[in-house]
């Protein structure tokens, strides 16, 4: 079982606090490269209502440009959102 301190540090089994940190890495990496080619970054977090809307925001971004490369037959731009910007 993992548990979360000090916001970013976790506790727990090493084999867990790897894929937690390799998770965390990427979807922090996604977040960054959304919010600077979509024009984000000048919303800010502050509470969670604030923060649903970010997570609703690029999983949107994320599933269309996903969407848009198999639709356009290059999948392997489905992680590209700088292509589709």
């Amino acid at each position: 079982m993992l548990s979360v301190k000090d916001r970013i540090d976790v506790e727990g089994p090493e084999w867990m606090r790897a894929i937690y940190k390799r998770l965390r890495a990427a979807a922090e990496s996604f977040n960054g490269r959304a919010k600077s080619r979509l024009a984000y970054q000048r919303l800010t977090w502050q509470g969670l209502e604030n923060a649903c809307i970010h997570v609703g925001l690029v999983l949107m971004v994320a599933y269309a440009v996903c969407i848009a490369a198999y639709g356009i037959g290059r999948p392997g731009l489905r992680q590209s959102v700088a292509f589709f910007a």
